[in-house]
């Protein structure tokens, strides 16, 4: 007797089948974690597959909608039919695919929901088996967009607002500004003349004062709203700071402060107007004063950061520091924490737009009942053996 025996090495068969589970699986983990919602369905409606992104953005449950032909219903009239009219034609992406395309999908509740949508058929053995459309919610990004344009509106309509002022100051200006340096000179005089124990002495230096105040407004209110061309110059920084200091030198206000001086031993160069620089340095100075009571420090410093291209200055001062509560308000149009007659809000507004003009930022670095340190970014000019100094 004779016993026949056959045998077959499978291995590689089993290793193929191994690795053609694991390339599926590999797949199926793709779709259930992409964050955009996929739908899986066959060419007569019926639900193939959603992933849990479709699930939440369509709000049905597989066990609702898999295996069922509720697709037609997920669009709004017609468009089931003009996605698969899209499909087949060549004009959107080529037979069988659809590039990005907006539209709007009905969830389980009727709610409809704009949504960008891609879509493919999915083909077997040549012919049209299933379709898969993969969806991301736009309301998020509509919203966004919303608030954006809003913002600009709003930025819109605060410039125009700024243009009439400008006009408005600048005829203000001329009418005023000749009374009142009449007003300045015969008060004066007539100051000078009155007996040191003259009952109108004191009104007649509050009139002064006044004036000086009405001055100041005027001058303000021009520096903030009229768009002048920048002067463009390279300059090393703590110069600039230097000059400013030496203006003030002798201001009233800075009596009984000490300004302590930690510059940078690097040349800080930037390019810019150093009069519009002087102004906001100046400005920052008298508000640093201004927050002192009695005697105080008032100190500066300058740095740089060469990789990143940036100048850094902070004014830090031991005044009463800034509430939290108008943090938020400071940069903005004639906001002041002044007293009524001490501050007309012009001032760091100011200071912001020339800042900006230099490309450059402003900002609370930190502020507490023990004082503020304000910090302000530049751009450093990269100086060559070609540059003009």
């Amino acid at each position: 007797d004779y016993v026949m025996a056959s045998f077959r090495d499978v291995t590689k068969t089993k290793l193929l089948e191994i690795e053609s589970q694991k390339t599926s699986e590999f797949l199926e983990n793709i779709i259930a974690s992409s964050a955009s919602a996929i739908l899986v369905a066959d060419m007569k409606g019926v639900i193939l597959r959603m992933n849990e992104s479709a699930r939440k953005l369509f709000g049905y449950t597989d066990k609702v909608a898999v295996g069922t032909s509720i697709a037609e219903y997920l669009y709004t009239p017609g468009g089931a039919r003009s996605i698969m009219k899209k499909l087949r034609s060549p004009d959107y992406g080529g037979v069988g695919k659809l590039h990005t395309t907006k539209m709007t999908i009905i969830t389980s509740s009727g709610e409809e929901i704009p949504v960008e949508m891609t879509a493919s058929i999915i083909y077997q053995d040549g012919k049209e088996a299933a379709t898969m459309g993969v969806y991301t919610d736009l309301r998020q990004k509509i919203e966004i967009e919303k608030k954006l344009k809003e913002a600009e509106q709003i930025k819109l309509e605060q410039s125009n607002k700024m243009a009439s002022l400008g006009q408005l100051a600048a005829g203000v200006a001329h009418e005023i500004n000749n009374p009142l340096s009449g007003i300045l000179i015969d008060a004066s005089l007539i100051l000078e003349e009155l007996d040191e124990d003259s009952t109108i002495k004191n009104d007649m230096q509050n009139i002064i004062v006044d004036t000086h105040r009405c001055k100041d407004i005027v001058k303000n209110l021009l520096a903030y709203s009229r768009q002048t061309e920048m002067k463009r110059e390279l300059f090393n920084t703590n110069d600039v700071i230097e000059q400013t200091l030496s203006f003030l030198g002798h201001h009233a206000l800075l009596q009984n402060i000490t300004i302590n001086k930690e510059f940078s031993t690097s040349m800080l160069m930037c390019e810019g107007d150093k009069n519009q620089l002087v102004q906001v340095f100046t400005n920052i100075i008298i508000n640093a004063a201004h927050a002192i009571t009695g005697k105080g420090d008032i100190t500066i410093r300058t740095s740089r950061d060469k990789p990143k291209g940036k100048i850094y200055i902070e004014f830090s001062d031991t005044g009463c520091g800034i509430p939290e509560v108008v943090l938020p308000r400071i940069f903005d149009h004639f906001f002041t924490t002044k007293e009524e007659g001490k501050g007309t809000g012009l001032g760091l507004g100011t200071v912001k737009s020339i800042i900006e003009k230099h490309r450059g930022v402003i900002k609370v670095k930190e502020t507490s009942p023990e004082g503020t340190t304000f910090l302000i970014e530049l751009p450093l000019f990269k100086v060559t053996e070609n540059t003009p100094l």
